[in-house]
């Protein structure tokens, strides 16, 4: 990937003015994050790279990343909110996914809280990792990594058992996707809803977010540390935290876990 090709298709307000291309690194959210704590990282510096060697998702699962396939990109923001106002921040990135797919002809889903989703299997995935001093956010790091051309011989012999839940946008369209086009298409997406924060602040973000995701009025089950909670999605708070009514009346908040498809 290279920074000229992704910077000819950029037309952004904040994010990309500082863009940072690798060939390898562990992971682009350590990468971003190091920047931070260092002071070397300003509102709006994108991380993209070539390949990972540790990437990784929620909960410490292993994001494969092989070089030359995919996108894998961690953006910095400097936003005035809580720490318990910042999972707005993944809704954020899953709006701007949704939103690039369309671009494509694919029709994505969001699957609560950080996956995206088409004909029920996985394409990309959010990581958000937050820098706190006290009750003060200094900055959060949004990873976001997109399955763009893997070939499917690929994922059967390296993903095992989420081989049959995985996909690619190249899968999907039959032909190879341009990375560096849609990495900049990704970044300009996430600069508009950056610029919608700013200005409407965070329940304008998950107002769109429920949108997209389309479940709300509707029976979800979520799996709470190995319990399975179910029931109607009551409301969406704007933290992000889902309401759930159950058979027997009652409401169960749920602040975090993985969505049962």
């Amino acid at each position: 990937m290279e920074i000229s090709k992704i910077r000819k298709h950029l037309e952004t307000e904040k994010l990309g003015e500082k863009l940072l291309v690798f060939n390898e690194v562990d992971s682009t959210n350590n990468i971003l994050r190091g920047l931070a704590a260092q002071g070397a990282a300003m509102d709006g510096t994108v991380v993209v790279s070539d390949s990972q060697t540790a990437g990784r998702g929620r909960m410490g699962r292993k994001w494969i990343s092989p070089r030359g396939m995919n996108l894998y990109l961690s953006a910095l923001f400097c936003p005035e909110v809580s720490p318990q106002k910042s999972s707005v921040f993944t809704f954020l990135a899953s709006c701007a996914l949704v939103d690039v797919f369309s671009t494509y002809g694919v029709d994505a889903e969001i699957k609560w809280p950080n996956d995206i989703i088409v004909c029920g299997k996985k394409i990309s995935g959010v990581l958000t990792e937050l820098g706190i001093s006290g009750d003060t956010v200094d900055y959060i790091v949004i990873g976001i990594g997109v399955n763009l051309n893997l070939p499917e011989e690929f994922i059967r012999r390296e993903m095992d058992d989420i081989s049959e839940k995985t996909t690619s946008l190249s899968l999907l369209l039959g032909e190879d996707v341009s990375r560096d086009r849609f990495c900049a298409d990704l970044i300009n997406s996430l600069d508009r809803f950056y610029a919608e924060f700013r200005r409407r602040g965070a329940r304008a973000i998950v107002d769109v977010w429920i949108e997209r995701w389309g479940l709300l009025g509707k029976d979800i089950s979520i799996d709470v540390s190995g319990e399975i909670v179910s029931g109607v999605v009551e409301r969406v708070d704007g933290n992000g935290f889902l309401y759930l009514r159950t058979p027997e009346g009652d409401i169960n908040k749920v602040i975090a876990g993985d969505a049962v498809f």
